[in-house]
């Protein structure tokens, strides 16, 4: 299932809106990277960028009790990704996990076929890799899929976690090929010296 392209991976830039939906980690040590997905069904590039933007918007208002490290659109807003949080601080993204994890929040296109079953946004699924595989590193956590330490779906933390069941995505044929994307870009390194992000 390998997906061509001749575009680069790499980080995107990273503009910082803060949201009050927050909180302290409590000198809990972090050892998870949580992908999640906004859920909201794919239609258009140009749609996804208005979901983008919402989610933003819905994350900034801490009554809605829910948030994200980074908010990741793939492809529908090239080169581009929102930090809400600060990597010292935990995100309301997983209920009895969120001191443990850094958490990403990516676009729904990484995670849906088509009808002949190609990703959708198959250079977006590559970022959203790289993306965890730098956190990972900066983490000093290995690259393997576990939800005890290293990176996992939300729906791997069950109902300590929320029980978002769904969350990114119940194709594990899909899950298996990104957790290969994410040990190719922690072999790969290369990552930048400077930090990327707060």
């Amino acid at each position: 299932m390998d997906e061509t392209t001749v575009r680069p991976v790499m980080l995107p830039a990273l503009s910082w809106h803060p949201t009050r939906a927050s909180g302290l980690r409590h000198h809990t040590p972090v050892d998870l990277v949580v992908v999640h997905r906004w859920g909201v069904r794919f239609t258009t590039e140009k749609a996804e960028a208005v979901t983008y933007r919402g989610v933003i918007d819905y994350f900034l208002d801490p009554k809605n009790d829910a948030s994200a490290h980074v908010v990741f659109p793939g492809s529908a807003v090239p080169g581009q990704a929102t930090q809400m949080v600060s990597w010292a601080h935990m995100a309301w993204a997983e209920a009895a996990y969120n001191p443990h994890a850094d958490d990403v929040e990516s676009a729904d296109a990484c995670w849906t076929r088509n009808a002949q079953g190609s990703i959708v946004d198959a250079h977006g699924l590559r970022v959203l890799a790289r993306i965890v595989a730098y956190r990972l590193h900066v983490r000093h956590l290995p690259p393997v899929w576990s939800h005890q330490r290293g990176f996992c779906r939300h729906a791997d933390l069950g109902a300590a976690g929320g029980g978002h069941a769904a969350c990114p995505t119940t194709d594990l044929g899909l899950w298996r090929y990104f957790c290969h994307l994410v040990a190719h870009e922690a072999e790969r390194g290369s990552f930048p010296r400077e930090s990327w992000g707060r």
